[in-house]
This record gives C-alpha cells, structure tokens and sequence, in this order.
C-alpha cells in the first residue's frame, strides 16, 4: 500500500513538474525562427532606452565595456577579443548588421542585462545598474551599423 501511494505521488509530481515547464516554454516571448538564424524579442524590443545617447553616456558605457566586454567582444567589437577565442558560438561582431538577437535599444539591453543561453554571453544584471546598462547600449549603437533601429 504505501508503495502505492508513494508510487502515485511520485507520477503526481512528475505530472506537475512537466506541466510547469511546458507552459513556461509556451510563454517565451521571442521568436526562434527553426534555422537558428536571427530572431526577435518583442517584449525586449518594446522596451525604450532611459538613457539618452549623449557624449557623457556613450564615454561611460564605452569604460564600462572595455572593462566588462572588450575581453571576449574585443577592443573594437569586432568578437575577437582574447577571451572569445574559446567559446562556441564566438562572441558577436557587433559592428555588423547581424544582429541575431534583435537589433532595438531593448533587445540589446535585455542580452547584456539577461545574457544568452547556451553561449558565453552571461548575464550583468549584478554587475552594472540599469543606467549602466543602457550606457553600454549607447556605446554598442556608437560602433555598430547604422541602420536605424533604435
């Protein structure tokens, strides 16, 4: 008898713990296209920069970077930093128009606040305020292409 219930907890359990986890999984807000290639993220990219992208900002978030990014991204952004050379995905150029995971001020700010899954790209959240954060976002726009996302 009480193998059996214990049995019934234990499936219970399970049940739960795989329904939680499919209904989180159907909640991403993003886009992953079945390729792999470039997505979005809409509620990130709805998210609208606080931080005016002003010479003192871009100064600021270009320190912040050569300190937190420059060692896997590089001194330039071009992904080549020493630090990268080892990681698989390498670190992103971003001085490209390839911006896999979204291209707005928001989406940006959301891959450096959050980092990215299954890469070397960690989150910053504990590292660098919220205004820190959109500095670097004002310094990243300053190097990378001009396209008019923002």
């Amino acid at each position: 008898m009480r193998t059996s219930r214990r049995h019934a907890v234990l499936v219970v359990s399970i049940t739960a713990c795989l329904t939680v986890a499919l209904a989180a999984r159907g909640r991403q807000t993003h886009e992953h296209p079945p390729e792999g290639g470039a997505h979005h993220h809409p509620k990130a990219a709805a998210l609208k920069n606080a931080v005016p992208p002003s010479a003192a900002s871009i100064a600021a978030g270009q320190a912040l970077y050569q300190k937190q990014c420059a060692g896997c991204h590089g001194d330039t952004g071009k992904g080549d930093g020493a630090m990268g050379e080892e990681l698989n995905p390498r670190p992103s150029n971003l001085t490209d128009a390839d911006w896999k995971h979204g291209s707005t001020d928001g989406e940006i700010f959301t891959v450096i606040r959050d980092g990215v899954k299954s890469t070397g790209m960690k989150a910053y959240s504990r590292k660098l305020t919220t205004h820190q954060l959109w500095d670097v976002v004002n310094y990243v726009r300053s190097i990378g292409p001009k396209t008019g996302s923002h």
